[in-house]
């Protein structure tokens, strides 16, 4: 298996001829107001030029499945356009989601053809495709400080066309366990929060772990490395600035050599240490360079 990290909470995994994608979203468009804090006012700014990129020069090809967490701008923005993308115009792409993201592709204008290919779920169900399996598990989304929420909301229709970040409520939140046949199994959130009692007995080989601000959940690492089993490979994600150009940061990264752990990182190591659990492995994702988890200490 490997795994590619797309920036945010986005992900490309490919094991044997199976190819996913999870939450990509790669226009990295302006979501904070001058004091910092998110603003949903600001309008959708699509990098489609980036996305096109992106899915020609970096992805493996056309995804069998892509999966999606919830509806935010940051997890489901740019999946109308790698639908719509041409080159993969031949190849089937089934799409799981829930009904608010469901709803939201289509008044976002991915094709008829791939919305009638998505598969709305709720959690709880456990899909068999060829060469893996995709267990849908209920999840809670990441909280402010105070508790609070970005952008929540459900739909049960088609909306009107979404002009600001705000517009892309969060739907359900979901997370996926997909186990590939003589293979791995991964965990893939888009959030640091956990529906605990959903995770127990799920035992994943890699989890990609959620790492934006988690002051407001309790024991968040600490619980969900309990429920998951003891992942033999951790992998932080969504810890990143969510705004820096995703190809200029890579030629920039490449031209400057290694820069070091990020604090992401640096705190699952912490976590696992604390609870005894000297076996476990930390990958540190570079975005856009493919890494196998299973036997790379770090992402190179």
């Amino acid at each position: 298996m490997f795994l590619q990290w797309l920036g945010v909470a986005g992900w490309e995994i490919r094991c044997g001829d199976a190819r996913l994608l999870f939450d990509p979203y790669l226009s990295r468009m302006p979501f904070q107001a001058s004091d910092g804090s998110l603003d949903p006012s600001l309008p959708l700014r699509w990098d489609r030029k980036t996305v096109a990129s992106v899915a020609d020069r970096h992805l493996s090809g056309p995804p069998d499945l892509i999966l999606l967490s919830h509806g935010h701008f940051d997890h489901v923005a740019d999946v109308p356009q790698l639908l719509a993308h041409r080159e993969w115009s031949g190849h089937r792409i089934r799409t799981l989601c829930d009904e608010t993201s469901h709803h939201l592709l289509a008044a976002m204008g991915a094709p008829d053809a791939r919305l009638a290919d998505v598969i709305r779920v709720r959690g709880g169900e456990h899909l068999r495709f060829p060469g893996f399996t995709v267990e849908v598990l209920r999840s809670l989304h990441s909280q402010f400080a105070d508790h609070g929420y970005f952008a929540p909301g459900t739909l049960v229709r088609r909306p009107r066309a979404p002009r600001t970040i705000g517009d892309l409520v969060e739907g359900l939140t979901l997370a996926y366990v997909v186990s590939f046949d003589d293979g791995p199994s991964v965990y893939l959130s888009g959030t640091s929060n956990l529906a605990e009692r959903e995770l127990t007995g799920s035992r994943p080989d890699v989890a990609l772990v959620g790492m934006t601000s988690h002051s407001a959940v309790h024991r968040y690492l600490d619980r969900l490395q309990s429920a998951l089993g003891e992942p033999a490979v951790l992998v932080p994600s969504h810890h990143d600035d969510m705004v820096s150009p995703l190809l200029l940061a890579d030629e920039a990264r490449r031209a400057g050599g290694d820069p070091g752990r990020s604090a992401a990182a640096l705190a699952l190591e912490e976590a696992a240490a604390a609870r005894g659990a000297h076996g476990t492995r930390v990958v540190d994702p570079t975005p856009l360079r493919p890494f196998e988890p299973t036997t790379a200490d770090r992402a190179k």
